[in-house]
């Protein structure tokens, strides 16, 4: 029996004015990374509940790994701190990053996604290549291995 292996990818978002790149796809078990390269704190904050779909975090959650508020799950990141997590399933997940803002109201809310395709490498049935062999073919495979081998 053959053992696949398969990398796991990090794929890393950073946060200036915007959170570069917008949007990520990843595979089921790659991680995402969020660095905070501003001068001051940033929250990023999933729009919907994410303890069910995580297989790993880090810097995410509140008391006992869950959000402050039961639908929020975030992480505080201070300059040049970041934070990751895993998805187990498929699906897409939005979530913003809230950052100090000149606007009047204070602050600044920047849209991002990840897009949770699937890790076809483990679901992928391994397909052996048959080759069908003519009867010509059959006959000459047999000769060969009728002749005797010499050696000198």
């Amino acid at each position: 029996m053959s053992t696949l292996t398969r990398t796991v990818e990090v794929k890393v978002v950073v946060i200036r004015q915007t959170a570069e790149p917008p949007s990520v796809t990843v595979n089921t078990a790659d991680q995402v990374r969020w660095i905070n390269k501003r001068q001051d704190n940033v929250k990023v904050i999933f729009l919907n509940p994410m303890t069910e779909n995580l297989s790993c975090q880090r810097n995410f959650g509140g008391l006992l790994g869950f959000g402050t508020k039961r639908n929020e799950y975030s992480a505080k990141l201070g300059p040049n701190e970041t934070a990751s997590v895993c998805f187990r399933d498929p699906g897409e997940v939005k979530y913003v990053v809230r950052a100090k803002s000149g606007d009047p109201i204070g602050e600044q809310n920047i849209a991002g996604s990840i897009v949770i395709g699937r890790d076809m490498a483990r679901e992928a049935p391994v397909q052996r290549e048959e080759r069908r062999t003519s009867s010509s073919e059959e006959r000459s495979a047999a000769r060969v291995e009728e002749e005797p081998v010499t050696t000198r």
